[in-house]
């Protein structure tokens, strides 16, 4: 009771009273110029109401077909329809309410009942026929959609009001009624208009119309500081002339990045206090940092140096179209000297020519959703091709043909220094080799993480990684960064001691309890959901209060079955199984086919006996991602404590060999070979996955003891030459060098 109560006075104080917006209209009469340019804008044309002259798309009566699924587009009584399949596989048609973008393609949004818009994911391809355009495509070509798939139009991940709303919207409420999941969704204006940047903007109207308005007091949204640049002395990249605040990034950076939102969404105010960003995360970035899913620019941009020097958004792109201020190189020669790089000499090109614009080598364009080309953010200098390195070089994508080697020696006649990016110091090889768990990063690892020549994003990236690595040196590293004036370095480091028992995570946390940043206080209560037991009574207030603001936080998301799956895991900690249940089933309900979901509930099931349960679980997982590792991995482990191992084994091996494999499931599946006697492909398999993920205790400790089991102990020094150098006091490694030895005696 206690705790629904500090929720309730903690959301009160967080959302605050309805901000008085007043439309687009209202602005347009005064700032023509302005409105004019937004009207040209994606902005302008990110959420439309569906009418002949917004729809982009062929509505005459046309029929395409994917994944074995028919779907016809038409008109009728002057309304757009979409006829497909629907959930039940039955086929049904949908209106079209309204239109989702424009360039380089257009979704549209139907309803399906409880207020839940769902974005069609057959979109329409805007680009011109020349550029492959004017055609219907499906978004997830490769996926083998079936109406039980999670990529299925009607399900979460197609959902316009958990995913999409909050930043095509302006003054957006989602309304979300978790009981009976279900949307009152509403806004002031349908797309992103003035006050999605500007804030409400009654007051300056009334400033306005009362003649009112001057420098100090607009009524509006203060839009930052942002710097002028001056060449000094001769210099070939210009200076700030003074500091730029984040201003600008508040502003930007809610709707331009891979978030989770924790608080209330209000133009302006401090990211970090609103959303928790997801950092450099294995899937999202390449070990370097460069864009691999789709992160929506800041996560790219505050690596940079241009970030780090001070250069905001609106230093290159015009605030109320979105386009670039100037064309081609210009834009960059605002602030680099084009007698220095606009040349033959710097980008090695032909002037005018591919290669030759600054960013076809700094900022390297991926391609997402099909046909939407979105540029690097991070502004590096072009990395050479490493076969320890799964990082891409920007001059593979338009050299296709060349080899590898051929590209580093172009690389290295135009820029020298980029050798220092694969060299063994740089942080990105640390980043991969600790993404694999490598035991001997952690050295390296610390050290990064220690280094304030580092963008705090990479910083909290490697900090966040030494949970990993449970030891002295790991624990050190992060609690010297738990005073860090940075809040994503306090946050990482919040996150990254969680291998301690819980009775010593409290005492390093404490601090953080009263943390002036929200996302901070999140991750510090992430942390600590399972320590109230263990501690005395005026901590567990504190710890209380925190837990209560970090559920508050979880409020902004419940229609998201992640958020569900950490509301189970705080009411876990709290000791209520009935409350976290209802969680898991809540999770479930939202995207029935969300693996996490379906495999911690599946635990949940095999903790509490019951065991039927659980089988139905793990092979939903396996029916809707069979190329997930976790789940063949779960589904193999629940066999083998049936004691059908031989029926195991395949899932064990799918789990051990696929991309998102983890050591651990190599390590469980030798050790099922094993057990049924079949040693030497255990040990073939060992071998393999030393190779994947090198210097693993585990993994090194059961091969030589399997090596010694089948007397090939002495064919495989160099494996205890590795396992001695990780752990020279090993019992285990004393152990096996004796017995070496004393074969080597006894032979003699």
């Amino acid at each position: 009771m206690r705790l629904s109560i500090l929720i309730c006075l903690l959301l009160l104080t967080t959302t605050g009273f309805p901000a008085d917006y007043i439309g687009a209209k209202a602005c347009a009469s005064c700032h023509e110029n302005e409105s004019a340019l937004w009207q040209k804008s994606d902005h302008f044309h990110a959420m439309q109401l569906a009418t002949p002259a917004t729809v982009l798309g062929d509505f005459t009566n046309t029929e395409v077909s994917f994944h074995n699924i028919k779907t016809r587009f038409f008109v009728e009584d002057k309304k757009h329809f979409i006829e497909t399949k629907n959930e039940a596989g039955k086929v049904q048609k949908f209106k079209v309410l309204y239109t989702f973008g424009h360039q380089p393609l257009q979704q549209y949004l139907v309803e399906i009942g409880n207020g839940k818009l769902q974005a069609f994911n057959i979109a329409w391809d805007s680009r011109s026929v020349i550029d492959g355009g004017q055609r219907w495509f499906h978004l997830q070509p490769h996926e083998d959609i079936s109406p039980e798939h999670p990529f299925f139009w009607q399900s979460h991940f197609q959902n316009w009001n958990s995913r999409c709303a909050d930043c095509h919207s302006t003054d957006l409420k989602k309304n979300y009624n978790a009981e009976l999941d279900s949307y009152d969704t509403q806004w002031s204006d349908i797309n992103v208009a003035c006050e999605a940047c500007h804030g409400p903007g009654s007051d300056h109207l009334s400033l306005a119309q009362s003649n009112k308005l001057d420098a100090d007091n607009s009524g509006l949204l203060k839009t930052g500081t942002r710097t002028a640049w001056l060449f000094k002395n001769g210099d070939s990249i210009a200076s700030p002339m003074t500091a730029s605040d984040d201003k600008e990034i508040d502003i930007c950076g809610g709707c331009h990045s891979r978030r989770l939102p924790i608080g209330k969404l209000t133009p302006g105010a401090a990211y970090q206090n609103q959303y928790l960003l997801q950092l450099l995360s294995p899937g999202l970035y390449f070990p370097d940092g460069q864009i691999q899913d789709e992160v929506f620019v800041l996560g790219s941009f505050l690596q940079s140096k241009m970030y780090q020097k001070g250069v905001r958004c609106t230093n290159c792109h015009e605030p109320h179209s979105g386009g670039v201020k100037l064309p081609g190189n210009a834009l960059c020669n605002q602030c680099h000297l084009p007698t220095t790089f606009d040349t033959l000499e710097h980008h090695g090109h032909r002037p005018e020519s591919s290669g030759s614009f600054c960013v076809d080598c700094h900022m390297p364009e991926r391609l997402y959703m099909g046909v939407d080309d979105r540029r690097d953010h991070s502004f590096v200098v072009p990395k050479l091709i490493t076969t320890a390195s799964e990082n891409a070089s920007a001059c593979s994508s338009c050299h296709e043909n060349k080899s590898p080697e051929w590209i580093n020696e172009s690389i290295l006649l135009l820029a020298p220094h980029s050798a220092n990016n694969t060299s063994s110091g740089h942080w990105s090889l640390t980043n991969q080799r600790s993404r694999n768990l490598d035991t001997l990063s952690i050295g390296d690892l610390s050290r990064h993480a220690a280094d304030e020549t580092l963008p705090a994003i990479i910083r909290a990236t490697l900090i966040e990684q030494l949970a990993n690595f449970p030891s002295r040196i790991t624990l050190e590293a992060a609690v010297a960064a738990l005073t860090h004036h940075d809040p994503m370095i306090r946050r990482a480091a919040a996150g990254s001691i969680g291998f301690l028992p819980a009775a010593d995570r409290w005492p390093l946390l404490k601090s953080l309890a009263d943390d002036k940043t929200r996302s901070v206080r999140f991750a510090a209560a992430a942390a600590l959901t399972d320590v109230l037991d263990q501690l005395p009574l005026a901590d567990k207030k504190r710890v209380n209060v925190l837990l209560a603001d970090y559920q508050a936080s979880l409020a902004f998301s419940l229609d998201s079955p992640s958020t569900q799956m950490a509301m189970a895991q705080l009411s876990m900690g709290l000791g209520d199984r009935q409350q976290a249940e209802l969680h898991y089933v809540k999770a479930l309900d939202i995207s029935p086919g969300f693996v996490p979901a379906l495999l911690n509930y599946a635990e949940f099931l095999r903790a509490s006996a019951r065991d039927p349960e659980v089988q139905k679980h793990l092979l939903k997982a396996i029916e809707v991602a069979p190329d997930s590792a976790g789940a063949q991995h779960a589904y193999g482990l629940y066999l083998v404590r049936q004691k059908q191992v031989s029926d195991a084994i395949p899932y064990l091996r799918k789990a051990a060999t696929i991309n998102d494999a983890q050591p651990r499931f190599s390590y469980v599946y030798a050790v099922a070979l094993d057990s049924i006697g079949s040693t030497d492909s255990a040990i073939v398999h060992l071998k393999t996955a030393d190779k994947r993920w090198p210097n693993q205790m585990d993994i090194l400790n059961t091969l030589l003891q399997y090596a010694d089991k089948q007397n090939q102990l002495a064919s495989h020094l160099p494996y205890l030459s590795k396992l001695s150098a990780l752990s020279p006091s090993s019992p285990l490694v004393k152990q096996l060098l004796q017995k070496y030895q004393s074969r080597q005696a006894f032979e003699r």
